[in-house]
């Protein structure tokens, strides 16, 4: 089956799954975008974004085409359906659910009669990414495939804390293991503005996991540095955004990062909401991990 095939399957497994739903809770649930946009490990995800500016919400189901092209009877049996089922469950009880909690899984089981299993089965050691490890004399730099061809091409890049050309080192091959999956990251450092020591910190801190979302404090004012964690981050410019209510806790969170310099007790309120939904709280000083 070639790819175009492929692609139409999904999109049909899709609208298939939103039909049973719709039969199952006597309403309609409208069709939204199907994108295979994805990459690496990543199977599908569930894009819900609202504009703090305007309060447009858009939504997408996002795939990844080369898992598609690879694994078409595990997409049709369990992703499609994982995925719609976050669709449903977040229209059905709102989007600050759990993302794989009760009513996700009811979604699962009474609609669809699928096991509610949170991960993907797939061997995805072929879209692992490669990566060229550069020095510049006083750090190496883990380049994409994409920067090092254009290296190749006669393209200068150079470190941006030595001002040193880099140079060539070596190849680091993928390793073949499942990537940990962050759906949605909240970070707070309270009303400290956000800085290039909290970033360095963030990414540390979760440097074997793919964020695929990010929402910050409604209390930091940098949107400057929040687009650059993000962008750090890998996380889609879509899917970064700052809380607008400072009054109240953004739904969908899985993973927290708080900050505990300024407003202690304020921040220690925060993070005991969050452990309460069930979220992953890490609680951090800045410079400490």
């Amino acid at each position: 089956m070639g790819p175009v095939d492929e692609f139409k399957a999904v999109k049909v497994r899709v609208t298939e799954c939103l039909h049973l739903a719709s039969a199952h809770f006597g309403k309609a649930f409208p069709e939204i975008p199907v994108k295979f946009d994805l990459t690496g490990r990543v199977g599908g995800y569930y894009c819900y974004h609202k504009c703090d500016a305007t309060g447009k919400v858009t939504q997408s189901f996002r795939f990844n085409r080369a898992l598609v092209r690879e694994n078409l009877s595990e997409y049709l049996d369990q992703i499609c359906p994982h995925e719609v089922a976050h669709y449903i469950a977040g229209t059905e009880w709102g989007m600050g659910i759990q993302p794989h909690g009760v009513e996700w899984k009811s979604v699962m089981i009474e609609v669809f009669n699928l096991p509610p299993d949170r991960c993907h089965s797939m061997d995805t050691s072929s879209v692992a990414k490669r990566y060229f490890i550069y020095d510049c004399g006083c750090r190496e730099h883990p380049l994409t495939k994409i920067k090092h061809n254009k290296i190749l091409r006669g393209y200068g890049y150079r470190c941006s804390a030595c001002s040193k050309p880099l140079s060539f080192k070596r190849e680091e091959k993928p390793v073949n293991t499942n990537v940990n999956i962050i759906s949605k990251l909240f970070v707070s450092t309270a009303d400290a503005p956000l800085c290039d020591a909290h970033i360095r910190q963030i990414s540390a801190m979760i440097i074997d996991h793919q964020v695929l979302a990010l929402v910050a404090d409604p209390l930091m004012k940098s949107d400057a540095k929040l687009q650059k964690l993000g962008r750090t981050l890998k996380v889609s410019d879509a899917a970064v955004a700052r809380h607008p209510n400072p009054g109240t806790l953004p739904g969908g969170v899985t993973h927290a990062i708080i900050f505990g310099d300024r407003q202690v007790e304020r921040q220690q309120r925060v993070a005991a909401a969050f452990e309460l939904r069930g979220v992953i709280v890490r609680k951090v000083r800045a410079g400490m991990t």
